[in-house]
């Protein structure tokens, strides 16, 4: 494949995840040991939740882990976009409508298509903020130009 790749790399969502993890963690065996004092049903069902958000931000973090060829890639033809679940989405050129930032601090870029439809790609799943400003420069660059109907 040719074109501009720009990988991402949430390392602060990542960090963000893996603090909460270890937080819960520790709701969790605090719940546990008062459980072992008090037996009440509380206790275990207090530690039974907090174990199921520790378990929901471990999943979280290595979902998120940085994966080869997990990013965006800008080819002259289409966009190919990687979801954290949804897998690869390729958007050609000639579908794409608009680009557009979205959010209080422009931290959203937002491919509007033909159809009424939008991909998302936000500016957490990168690194730094300077390699998504890159990419959101390298697709307004090859945006075709618009179209002016009577």
């Amino acid at each position: 494949m040719s074109g501009d790749f720009f990988p991402y790399h949430p390392l602060k969502l990542r960090l963000f995840l893996l603090g909460s993890c270890l937080v819960a963690l520790g709701l969790t065996v605090w719940a546990v040991a008062g459980f072992a004092q008090s037996q009440s049903p509380r206790e275990i069902l207090r530690a039974g939740l907090s174990f199921g958000l520790c378990a929901a931000m471990g999943v979280g973090f290595f979902r998120f882990r940085p994966r080869k060829e997990w990013g965006v890639r800008v080819t002259p033809l289409s966009v190919l976009v990687s979801r954290p679940r949804a897998g690869l989405i390729e958007v050609p050129w000639s579908a794409v409508k608009e680009v557009r930032r979205l959010g209080d601090k422009r931290d959203t870029l937002a491919l509007w298509l033909r159809e009424e439809q939008r991909v998302l790609v936000p500016a957490h799943l990168f690194a730094r903020r300077s390699d998504f400003e890159a990419l959101a420069k390298a697709i307004e660059e090859r945006m075709p130009p618009p179209r002016y109907d009577a």
